[in-house]
């Protein structure tokens, strides 16, 4: 008894609940570690919901850095000007789909406009699902929605831990890594931060990419292996005008990761799982009125082998079920020549800015063309 009346069992307590109550509060996250998952999920949404007042979308753009990097808002509400529409988008690099509903859940609940969603699709994600929760996924929905994200994560079937569910509900577990970061180099942390807050972004559209950056600056690839072979960053290869070590290491990156991707064409547990998941956000989205469009994004031609009209069967099958007679589908895969397709992608997944330019053109005169989806319901 005398222990626990011992004022100095209660210190720590009363420290860690102060310091805990304040990272609930957000008064950490400004500070978090800049281009962060977590930070970058904050930028992304809070910029939209910021520009309320000066832009209120009609229409927001969802996906992965897929979508991100490969679609220009300012180019894409110049060619819908006519039909009235207002986008913006909620992209999120390396969001899994709970990643995706609690972003597009809390934009909707201060965006009362958005009458349609356009959905940027990956050919390969219904094989490639995880059961297992990633930290990386665990950062950004604790900061979009941490009891939420709790909830969630049995009803999109992650085989989630005590551990997991540790991480998402207490902030001083989820920022332990972003704070050892912080004290082990703070001068870093402090010039980052310094120059994020200089550097306002005046734009009511978070990001558009500039990259100039080519596939083709390593041509000719002509597959997977050789891609591997000589964008690997341990080969010691001079590197070419017009490209850096980082962008060597993605294209290198995500040549090796195509390499091992599943490529089963056929519908398995893992993608019952991915559509179980989508129809989450689906059915959230119909209860609000909001119109789905499923786009397919281009990407580099090494990845031929991983789509395939057999993928695009199951989808499309898919797509129709959730979606019914409201189902529309524009597949943009293939609209780079194959001879210049490596001017036009940073790395094998992501476009670089003139793809961007090109990507954006053509899904903004398909969407010009559907006339139906302007029309009043």
């Amino acid at each position: 008894m005398k222990f626990y009346q011992d004022k100095r069992f209660y210190l720590p307590i009363l420290i860690f609940l102060g310091v805990e109550v304040c990272f609930q509060l957000g008064l950490y996250s400004p500070l978090l570690r800049v281009k962060s998952y977590a930070a970058n999920v904050n930028r992304i949404t809070n910029h939209v919901l910021e520009k309320q007042n000066e832009f209120e979308p009609n229409a927001l753009i969802l996906g992965t850095s897929v979508a991100y990097q490969g679609l220009s808002v300012r180019i894409l509400n110049q060619i819908l000007q006519k039909q009235n529409v207002k986008l913006q988008s909620i992209a999120i690099p390396g969001s899994e789909l709970i990643v995706q509903h609690l972003a597009t859940k809390k934009v909707l609940q201060k965006l009362k406009k958005v009458k349609l969603l356009i959905h940027v699709m990956e050919v390969t994600m219904p094989w490639v699902q995880k059961k297992n929760i990633m930290l990386p996924t665990m950062a950004m929905v604790s900061e979009l929605d941490s009891w939420g994200a709790l909830w969630n994560l049995e009803r999109f079937g992650y085989n989630a831990k005590f551990s997991d569910y540790s991480y998402i509900a207490v902030k001083t577990i989820a920022y332990r890594r972003d704070l050892k970061d912080l004290f082990l180099d703070p001068g870093s942390r402090i010039k980052k931060l310094g120059r994020k807050w200089r550097k306002t972004n005046k734009n009511y559209y978070e990001y558009e990419n500039q990259i100039k950056m080519r596939v083709s600056n390593f041509y000719p690839l002509k597959n997977l292996q050789e891609c591997i072979q000589k964008t690997n960053p341990a080969n010691g290869q001079p590197l070419p005008p017009g490209s850096d070590k980082h962008h060597k290491k993605a294209i290198w990156d995500t040549c090796a990761l195509a390499g091992i991707t599943n490529k089963e064409r056929r519908v398995n547990e893992l993608t019952k799982l991915y559509f179980k998941r989508l129809k989450l956000i689906y059915d959230m989205l119909k209860s609000k009125n909001i119109r789905i469009v499923n786009v397919f994004a281009p990407y580099s031609n090494l990845l031929e082998s991983l789509g395939g009209e057999e993928r695009m069967q199951v989808w499309r099958s898919e797509l129709q079920r959730l979606n019914g007679k409201d189902t529309i589908i524009i597949d943009l895969q293939n609209i780079i020549d194959t001879e210049r397709n490596g001017d036009y992608c940073y790395d094998l997944i992501h476009l670089n800015g003139k793809g961007m330019q090109l990507f954006s053109q053509r899904l903004g005169e398909e969407l010009q063309k559907n006339t139906d989806l302007w029309q009043a319901r």
